[in-house]
């Protein structure tokens, strides 16, 4: 909801964006439109006023202005391409409130193995969630739906932020660096000996022990 310094300031763009069109709009006239605009963000406005002064050829409208709001809700079929990820429970999506309700409505059917019905009763619950949203008006709400793929998990967050699709207070727990696990034993170093510890590869572990091996014969000649 924008606060009242904010509505003052849609006034006054929606009065120049009038005058820039070749027409005049009273103070008292905007207000009344910044009543049914208040629910979005200032900046999501401005760019929708930018567009009418572009496209728009005749007067200055609500409807013209509210056509041309990105209120961040993606196509249906942009939806089912992010709720279908989801069926990968290590995968972290990003998603709408109306895409993660959609998705649950059609996830039975996905479980079933049937993921035509389960797209075509995605696209219905979720246009209909849309429309609803639409109505009371306001931006899209993102969330995240966390996978167990730590590592794919924070580059996904991180790009939803830098998108602006989530704070990054929303997620900084989730993006703090994990401590470095050492390769090796570093207890076993200073007692001389080279070994690999439990979570490393099968790469690192071989190549330890052909560490291992290269000082094996320096070890037995001090012993």
């Amino acid at each position: 909801m924008l606060s009242d310094a904010e509505q003052d300031t849609l006034v006054e763009m929606l009065v120049a964006t009038a005058e820039v069109m070749g027409e005049q709009i009273r103070p008292t006239a905007a207000a009344y439109m910044v009543t049914d605009l208040a629910s979005y963000p200032l900046r999501v406005l401005a760019e929708a006023l930018t567009a009418c002064r572009r496209e728009v050829k005749g007067r200055l409208s609500l409807a013209a202005v509210m056509e041309r709001i990105d209120d961040g809700h993606p196509a249906p079929n942009e939806a089912w391409a992010v709720a279908i990820r989801a069926a990968d429970e290590a995968v972290t999506v990003v998603w709408t409130e109306q895409t993660r309700d959609a998705w649950t409505a059609a996830l039975p059917l996905v479980e079933q193995g049937d993921k035509i019905a389960a797209r075509q009763a995605f696209l219905e619950v979720y246009v209909r969630l849309v429309k609803c949203a639409r109505a009371v008006g306001g931006c899209a709400v993102y969330q995240p739906s966390l996978g167990h793929d730590a590592s794919a998990r924070a580059a996904a967050l991180q790009l939803a932020v830098d998108a602006g699709r989530l704070a990054h207070e929303q997620v900084a727990d989730h993006l703090a660096l994990l401590p470095a696990t050492p390769a090796f034993n570093p207890l076993a170093l200073l007692a001389g000996r080279v070994e690999a510890t439990p979570e490393a590869n099968e790469r690192t572990k071989q190549r330890l022990a052909e560490i291992a091996e290269l000082f094996a014969p320096a070890q037995d000649a001090a012993a």
